[in-house]
């Protein structure tokens, strides 16, 4: 009979416990109109956000992502007049959900930058991770479950780089202080993002390290 009785209230918490998760964010992606100058272009898509039932959270990422339009407008605008005319340069940005569950919203820019005179172009991905009850951003380490900090200090992190699968780079001996750039995966495990040359030679690319524990 107890037990019967505990596995009557266990269910009841579940179900409470899902009648009170919010719903996930409704994300849109949105074109930009494209900017051409000579043979120079900046193409750009951005998540329009809505959180149903939370204007303060929806006005909150929404202000967000309409000062990374403005900054990368005013960023290309500096870098097209560096080129000259005798150069150019182009540029674009996309965004992808990559997490959506009521809690957290976690979302991946991917943009690519090329200089007309460079041999190569940049490209980079950098995560933003959103409460979705207030709208704010939030650090990996302010979703970290109870009890996992041990597996996320600098000794650890470097454990995770040097036995991945990514060829680093001959000069890279570790990191000597925690990473930011991060996102959570659809599961909700915490990926670490690192920018070319910053562990890994250019043809490595981008490193996406999964560190295997999800976020509270």
């Amino acid at each position: 009979m107890k037990q019967k009785i505990l596995a009557m209230l266990g269910a009841a918490l579940l179900t409470a416990s899902v009648a009170l998760a919010a719903p996930p964010a409704d994300v849109q992606m949105v074109q930009v109109p494209r900017f051409e100058e000579g043979n120079s272009y900046l193409e750009m898509t951005y998540p329009d956000v809505t959180v149903m039932g939370n204007g303060a959270a929806t006005a909150q990422i929404r202000q967000y992502y309409a000062n990374e339009q403005r900054e990368t407008r005013e960023f290309f605008n500096k870098q097209k007049e560096k080129a000259g005319s005798n150069s150019f340069v182009t540029e674009t940005k996309s965004y992808e959900v990559t997490h959506n569950d009521g809690n957290y919203l976690s979302i991946v820019e991917s943009g690519e930058i090329y200089f007309g005179r460079d041999a190569h172009p940049t490209h980079w991905k950098k995560g933003t991770t959103f409460d979705v009850t207030t709208g704010k951003v939030v650090t990996w380490q302010e979703i970290l479950k109870s009890g996992d900090e041990k597996y996320f200090t600098i000794k650890k992190i470097n454990q995770a780089l040097f036995t991945s699968k990514y060829q680093l780079s001959s000069y890279f001996t570790g990191l000597t202080q925690l990473p930011e750039n991060y996102y959570l995966d659809k599961a909700g495990n915490i990926h670490f993002l690192f920018g070319l040359y910053e562990v890994a030679p250019y043809s490595t690319g981008i490193v996406d390290l999964n560190m295997m524990k999800r976020a509270k």
